[in-house]
């Protein structure tokens, strides 16, 4: 019987919390260690005491100080090559450099020289959700005509690139002008499936001929303070601040942030280029469970994801041995999850050292990266 189509993943960049590198980042798993923290200096725009209250659901409070941050971003130097101006770049918000450096490398990280970079394309995966800088534009220019309306004059402002206004469209484009990618680009907010949406688009691209290679992922960097409020309103977040997928002492989620890229190719041409190949993609499944939400979703939905992805992969559930969960760690979305495979599993045997689990432990809930992986 022939072999289906497949996609293999030839690149790979990464920078999360504690985890600057690839490297560093499956070390950081290997060791087990989380990089929740307090909440650095400067990084809301108001002090973390002055909104900190210990009461869930508090208006305008937050009762968590925890989350997992990346607190330096790589110099720019290191983007030497792109077609940017370094200015325009010293610029840009946080979003915008990291998902450059992160797709740069994984760009970088394949062998990029039998590609026509007219059919390279890129698709990410973003919440539409305010940056540190899109926040400060908005205070600035809200709070510059409530000055002029009130007092007649306003105070001089931080001087901001106003390109940083388009968070939502702006990253996949801004990635593929600087490496010189002519294959299409585009952003897309799909909650919390935001990465998978992405890479299965992405593989539509390549296995209907459209493109050669394709740059996809997920990259998230919003104003920590509004995430934080907002999952603290949802009262979602951890009181712990400490993330314990499938534990039995999870109380929430916390969040985080970084980006993650992969470089794409049709599996063999990626053979026929000498890539090195970290993983084949044999199916993706997706489906919208209509009757859920975002903290209780329904496992038929869940099912229906899970069971087109065996489908199109040709596997049983019985054949796999690890499985990278979206799990993060509240109680009703673990335990809906975990049915779920119990579910899909049956009464068949599972694989003797199946092992399930979830990332989240160590650089917490990063919004569009965070789907079910198989």
């Amino acid at each position: 019987m022939q072999e289906k189509p497949s996609v293999a993943i030839v690149g790979i960049g990464a920078i999360f919390p504690d985890a600057p590198d690839l490297e560093q980042y499956w070390e950081n798993i290997r060791a087990g260690r989380t990089s929740a923290r307090e909440v650095p200096a400067e990084r809301w725009h108001v002090a973390a005491d002055g909104v900190f209250d210990p009461t869930p659901g508090k208006a305008d409070h937050v009762y968590s100080r925890r989350g997992c941050f990346i607190e330096q971003l790589p110099p720019i130097s290191r983007l030497d090559g792109i077609a940017l101006d370094p200015g325009l770049v010293a610029g840009l918000d946080p979003l915008f450099q990291l998902l450059l450096h992160a797709g740069k490398r994984a760009f970088d990280n394949g062998i990029t020289a039998p590609l026509d970079r007219s059919k390279v394309g890129v698709i990410i995966g973003n919440l539409a959700l305010p940056t540190e800088t899109s926040a400060k534009l908005t205070r600035a220019w809200l709070g510059k005509t409530f000055e002029e309306k009130l007092l007649g004059h306003s105070r001089k402002r931080e001087d901001m690139d106003p390109i940083n206004r388009y968070v939502a469209g702006l990253p996949a484009g801004l990635l593929s002008n600087a490496l010189g990618l002519g294959g299409g680009s585009c952003t897309l907010d799909a909650a919390c499936a935001s990465s998978i949406y992405a890479i299965k688009l992405a593989m539509d691209e390549l296995l209907s001929g459209r493109a050669d290679a394709m740059l996809t992922g997920g990259v998230s960097r919003p104003d920590p303070l509004y995430t934080q409020m907002g999952f603290s309103q949802l009262r979602a977040l951890s009181k712990r601040g400490v993330c314990s997928p499938f534990d039995a002492a999870a109380d929430g989620l916390v969040v985080g942030e970084g980006a993650g890229i992969f470089l794409l190719k049709r599996t063999e041409d990626a053979v026929a280029h000498g890539d090195r190949i970290y993983g084949i993609i044999k199916g993706v499944g997706l489906s919208n469970d209509v009757g859920g939400s975002l903290l209780a979703p329904l496992s038929e939905g869940q099912l229906r994801a899970m069971g087109a992805a065996y489908a199109q992969s040709g596997w049983k559930p019985q054949d796999v041995d690890l499985i990278e969960c979206h799990a993060t760690g509240t109680a009703v979305g673990d335990a809906t999850e975990f049915a779920s495979l119990k579910q899909l599993w049956g009464d068949a045997p599972v694989a003797e050292s199946c092992v399930i689990g979830s990332v989240k432990s160590n650089i917490a809930t990063c919004l569009p990266q965070q789907a079910q992986r198989l």
